[in-house]
This record gives C-alpha cells, sequence and structure tokens, in this order.
C-alpha cells in the first residue's frame, strides 16, 4: 500500500478514535470513565496530526500530546479529589462543590476548558495547530471533524462541571468528611499554572516540537 494510502486510511482511522472517544464520554455518568474516554478522542487528535505526513503536522502532534499529558494528568487528580469529598465517581450522586469546596471548582475549569481548546489555554493551540494543518493541506473533512469534537467535548466537560459542582447535592445524601491534603492542592495548582503558562506563551513548546521533528529522519522531506 502506497505511504499516502497508509495516512489517509490512519488520518480516518484518527477521526472515528475521536468520534467513538467524544461519543462514550458524552454517554457515561462516572467521571472516571468520562476522563477514561477523553483520553481515547483526544489520541484520535494526535493520530490525525501524524496521518497529515507533514514536519508542521507532527510538530502538531507532538505539542499536543505534550499538553494532553498536562491536562490529562491533572483532570484524573481533580476527579479524584471529587471522590474524596463526595464519596462517589458517579455524578448523579454529586453537587454543591462549587459553595462547598470553590477552589476545586476553580482549580477543574481550568483543565477542563483547556481540554475543550478553550482560549488562552494550552488545548486551544495544540487544537488550532492540528486543524490548521488540516485545512492547508486539504483536509477539510477531518478538520470539520476536529472542530465537532471540539464541541462534543464541551457538552461533556459543561455536564460533569454542571452535575459535580452547580447543581444541589441531591437530597439524602450525605458527603464523606474529607480533607485534601496540601500536596494536592500544590500537585493540581501545578499543572494548572503550567496549562495557563503554555497558553498565555505557546511558541517556547511549538519551537520544542518543531526541532524535534526536524531532528527526525522521516520528517526532512515535509513542510
Amino acid at each position: 500500500v502506497p505511504a499516502a494510502g497508509l495516512l489517509e486510511a490512519l488520518g480516518w482511522i484518527a477521526v472515528a478514535t475521536m468520534l467513538a472517544g467524544v461519543l462514550g464520554a458524552a454517554h457515561h455518568w462516572d467521571t472516571r470513565r468520562i476522563l477514561s474516554f477523553h483520553v481515547i478522542s483526544q489520541i484520535g487528535y494526535i493520530l490525525l496530526g501524524i496521518a497529515l505526513g507533514t514536519a508542521a503536522g507532527l510538530a502538531a502532534a507532538l505539542f499536543y500530546t505534550l499538553h494532553h499529558i498536562i491536562v490529562k494528568a491533572n483532570l484524573f487528580l481533580l476527579g479524584g479529589l471529587i471522590r474524596r469529598v463526595t464519596g462517589s465517581h458517579d455524578l448523579r450522586r454529586s453537587g454543591g462543590l462549587f459553595r462547598s469546596h470553590p477552589r476545586l471548582a476553580a482549580l477543574f475549569a481550568i483543565p477542563a476548558a483547556s481540554l475543550v481548546g478553550v482560549p488562552l489555554l494550552s488545548g486551544f493551540w495544540a487544537k488550532l495547530l492540528v486543524v490548521r494543518e488540516c485545512f492547508a493541506g486539504g483536509n477539510y473533512l477531518w478538520g470539520a471533524a476536529a472542530l465537532l469534537v471540539g464541541g462534543l467535548t464541551l457538552y461533556s466537560m459543561l455536564k460533569l462541571w454542571i452535575e459535580a459542582f452547580w447543581k444541589p447535592r441531591p437530597e439524602g445524601l450525605t458527603a464523606p468528611v474529607a480533607a485534601i491534603p496540601t500536596r494536592a492542592w500544590l500537585s493540581c495548582s501545578a499543572l494548572a499554572a503550567i496549562t495557563l503558562a503554555i497558553g498565555i506563551h505557546p511558541q517556547p513548546l511549538l519551537d520544542f516540537s518543531t526541532a524535534a521533528v526536524s531532528a527526525m529522519p522521516l520528517a526532512g522531506g515535509s513542510r
């Protein structure tokens, strides 16, 4: 099979991966499952960058990978803190954390918004690089799929935030008395700060990604 055919197949596999992951996340009510399905959808974005077959596409994929490691690690840590203070991973048994734990609500909002691709956060640049390369290479359906998945990601993240933080806690449910350790606050705050720093000043990470790709022998002939 020609290399172009393999890249074309990989691109459609990436689109299917993005859609399968984000639809799975939208379906579930368990925090762990939602975040795990979003790992799948975000891997689709990374595969899409690789499938473009260009140095810029590979740099976008590397940038996206590094961004996602930071954001998803923070989301899983914060998901564990939600479980710690509510006693459940089930969003239907959660609620009221915006009032009882406003700092947790604010910290969760940063990586959640970055996962969606909100401007001034690392996820905005990660998605922009991939989508821009899709359209630049004439892969309009891939780019449109990436934008659609971003919209569906917004839906599932809003559902998670509203259910865990905004809605009142269901009557009859008592949360366990569990303090959040200082080291947990520091870890999540540090990851959130990195997400903000990349969002405000993405050039160093982009330069690193571009330099790393340019050092790859297979990328020498790509644009």
